[in-house]
C-alpha cells in the first residue's frame, strides 16, 4: 500500500502526468519534453528525478555524430493501478505485467508471431486476435466491476448489521467480532471496532 500511496503522488501531478504520455509514444530528451511541454528545463529535470526513482521511466545515454550525448527518457515498466473509493473504504490495487500463463491464448499469439504466412494476411489475423483480447479484457473488467459492486452490498450489510448488534448487546457485539476477526477482511474489522467506540 506504501508504494501504491507513493505512486498516487506521483501520478497526482499534471505535468508528471503529461511526461508520461508523451514518453508513451517515444523516448524523449529533457529540451524536446521542455519545448512540448512549455515547461522550463529546470522543473522537468525535477519531474524526470521525481519519475525515475518511483521507477516507471529509465534514462538511457546516446551518443551522437556531433555533440555532446543526449540523454533519453523512455517508460521503464508497465503498470496497472487502480483505486477503490466508496463510502466505506478507500484502497488501491496494483499490477504489473509478468511473463504470461502458457494460456490457449499465449500459445496462440506465439503461433501467430511464427507464421510464415505473407505480411497482409499476418497483420490481419493479429489484428483480429487483438480484438478478440480487448473483448475478453473488457468482460473481465465488466465482471470485475459486477462484483466490487456485491462486495459493497455485503460490506455495507454487515456493517449495518453489526452496528444494530452493538447498539442491543455489546457482549454479543464482542462475541461475533471475536469469533469473525480471522475471516473478515481487516479493513472490516477496523470500521466496525470504530463502530463500537463510537457507540460506547
Amino acid at each position: 500500500m506504501e508504494e501504491h500511496g507513493r505512486l498516487l503522488d506521483v501520478l497526482g501531478n499534471e505535468t508528471r502526468r503529461r511526461i508520461l504520455l508523451l514518453l508513451t509514444k517515444r523516448p524523449y530528451f529533457v529540451s524536446e519534453l521542455s519545448k512540448e511541454l512549455g515547461v522550463g528545463q529546470k522543473a522537468i529535470l525535477e519531474h524526470l528525478r521525481i519519475l525515475e526513482n518511483a521507477g516507471l521511466i529509465e534514462g538511457r545515454v546516446e551518443k551522437i555524430p556531433r555533440g555532446r550525448p543526449r540523454k533519453y527518457y523512455q517508460i521503464k515498466r508497465g503498470i496497472r493501478l487502480e483505486v477503490l473509493l466508496t463510502p466505506y473504504s478507500f484502497g488501491t490495487e496494483m499490477y504489473e505485467p509478468k511473463m504470461p500463463r502458457q494460456t490457449r491464448e499465449y500459445e496462440e499469439i506465439r503461433q501467430l508471431i511464427k507464421s510464415q504466412a505473407p505480411v497482409e494476411e499476418k497483420i490481419k489475423e493479429l489484428s483480429d486476435f487483438l480484438s478478440e483480447i480487448e473483448q475478453k479484457i473488457e468482460e473481465h473488467m465488466r465482471i470485475k466491476s459486477e462484483l466490487e459492486e456485491v462486495r459493497m452490498l455485503t460490506e455495507t450489510y454487515i456493517k449495518n448489521l453489526m452496528r444494530r448488534i452493538a447498539k442491543e448487546s455489546d457482549e454479543q457485539f464482542d462475541d461475533l467480532l471475536k469469533e469473525f476477526e480471522g475471516i473478515l477482511p481487516k479493513e472490516i474489522i477496523e470500521e466496525l471496532k470504530r463502530i463500537k467506540r463510537e457507540l460506547v
